[in-house]
């Protein structure tokens, strides 16, 4: 085998594509939220009721309650934040290196507060 071959290296891709260490503690803060959600819900998906209460925003009522299927929507969004910050910090890190920090931070707060808005969810049906 040829000293020349190189083996794929977590920490150095997380380092080339994150080179400041605030934002790959950010975004490693939002990917392990992400994942508990996703467990959290996978333990408790058979115990939800058919209806959830998701949309606080809505006036109280029937429209407040969507199909329990849709409590899947929180890891999405917490996902989706991550992978767009992400591309666009990689973006924007050749114009500004306080950019990429902010979005970095930016995704660890909105993932917590995707787990926040689950685990209020969830103390709403055990009530």
């Amino acid at each position: 085998m040829s000293k020349n071959t190189k083996t794929f290296n977590i920490k150095e891709t997380a380092e080339t594509l994150v080179p400041d260490k605030l934002g790959r503690t950010s975004y490693l803060i939002g990917l392990i939220i992400t994942m508990v959600m996703i467990a959290v819900i996978a333990v408790l998906y058979n115990r939800l009721p058919r209806s959830i209460p998701l949309y606080y925003s809505l006036p109280w009522g029937e429209s407040r309650v969507a199909p329990r299927i849709m409590i899947y929507l929180l890891p999405l969004t917490a996902m989706g934040f991550f992978v767009l910050n992400l591309v666009l910090g990689l973006i924007e890190s050749k114009l500004s290196p306080l950019l990429p920090r902010v979005l970095a931070v930016a995704t660890a707060v909105m993932a917590s507060m995707c787990l926040m808005a689950l685990l209020f969810i969830i103390q709403s049906i055990t009530l």
